[in-house]
Order: C-alpha cells, then structure tokens, then sequence
C-alpha cells in the first residue's frame, strides 16, 4: 500500500489575494489484487486511516457484479469502472464528487478499464483525483503491450497537463 499519509494541497487561493494556501487531505492508493476476495483488507484502511479519498487498482470485478452496497457501507461515495478478471479500478471518496470520468476520452468499448477519474470540492475549491493501474508493458520490443503503455502515458500526461492548478507536497 502507498500514499496512506496526509498530503498537503497548495492552492491558489479564491479570494483576490495571490497568497496560496495549504489544505491537508488524506489519500490511500491500494492494489487491492481482487476486491471482492479482500474487503476485510478495505475494512481496515478505513479504520486505521480514515483517508478522504481512496484509489482501488486491480478490483478485477465487471461493473455488474461489484460490490457496491458492501464499500458504501464503509461511509464514502463509491464510483468504479471495471471489467471480469483483470485490471478495474474504483474511486471512493467522502466528498461527494462534482463530476466523474471512467476511462480516457477516447477508449472504445473495448478499452481496458485502468482509470477514473473525479473532480472533488476541497475547502479551497475544486481538485481532480485520478487513480489509474498503470500497464507493465513488457520489454520495448513487446508488439502490442509497450506502445499501449506508451499511450496510456502519453493520455496521462494530457488530462495532467490540463489540471495542473494543484501542486502537491509531501
């Protein structure tokens, strides 16, 4: 698990003052490796860190079948974009969200379900969130995995370039 201690927002600041003001938010990334197999291990994030928001990878569940009641049990706002036996993510956030994005603008039907996005009101305005499960690529001779990783990068760094008012220190 990583990024389970609070991060500290610098956020240009909604009033007229050019002053940037620093607004700490808690946030959890876990490779979950199957969630309806582990809630016992979301259970205890929850418990022990009481993050703001949490970013799920591998939730290898189709959307149809994912637990839903069971993780909003756990007192967040749950949005997720998956498919059966590989990859998935899931978004939960205790703010409720302005507005949600699964996948990249461009994926076809058939797009693999790696990423979701959510804007989410901070005390200091509005944030993006992306949580993303990132493909290996194999070697850079790999046919098919490597240019996929390159462009999934390549589509990163565009929404990132694009919402890029926050700066994050640790």
């Amino acid at each position: 698990m990583s990024g389970s201690h609070p991060v500290k927002f610098l956020l240009p600041s909604q009033h007229d003052s050019p002053c940037k003001v620093a607004v700490t938010m808690k946030f959890v990334s876990f490779n979950i490796n199957g969630l309806r197999a582990r809630p016992h291990q979301l259970e205890a994030i929850v418990e022990k860190h009481q993050p703001d928001v949490i970013g799920l990878q591998e939730t290898k569940v189709h959307d149809e079948m994912f637990p839903l009641e069971e993780v909003a049990k756990l007192g967040y706002n749950v949005f997720y974009h998956g498919q059966k036996g590989h990859y998935g993510v899931a978004l939960l956030t205790k703010a409720t969200p302005i507005s949600v994005r699964r996948g990249f603008p461009d994926d076809g039907e058939e797009a693999q379900r790696r990423i979701i996005m959510a804007e989410i009101p901070s005390p200091l305005g509005n944030i993006t969130v992306i949580n993303g499960y990132f493909p290996q690529g194999e070697s850079r001779d790999h046919p098919l995995k490597f240019p996929r990783k390159r462009s999934f990068i390549r589509t990163c760094k565009t929404i990132l370039k694009r919402n890029s008012s926050a700066i994050i220190r640790y």
